[in-house]
């Protein structure tokens, strides 16, 4: 699951990058690489996300060793 989330991390920052680029040079499809780039955040949004929460859950297993 990792790799997934790493993956559309990488993902989402490819697709920010060229909504952001497609802005800056005003193309004539902008309204679609506006979409793209709203996608690509929701991705990253979702990996960083993930990877908070697998943290938060390895630092709750090693609380419960230690009380152990």
């Amino acid at each position: 699951m990792k790799r997934i989330a790493l993956i559309a991390f990488i993902l989402g920052i490819l697709m920010a990058t060229v909504a952001y680029v497609a802005e800056l040079n005003e193309w004539t499809a902008s309204p679609e690489f506006m979409t793209i780039g709203f996608a690509g955040y929701v991705l990253i949004i979702s990996a960083a996300a993930y990877y908070m929460t697998a943290i938060l859950y390895d630092w709750s297993r090693e609380t419960e060793v230690w009380q152990g």
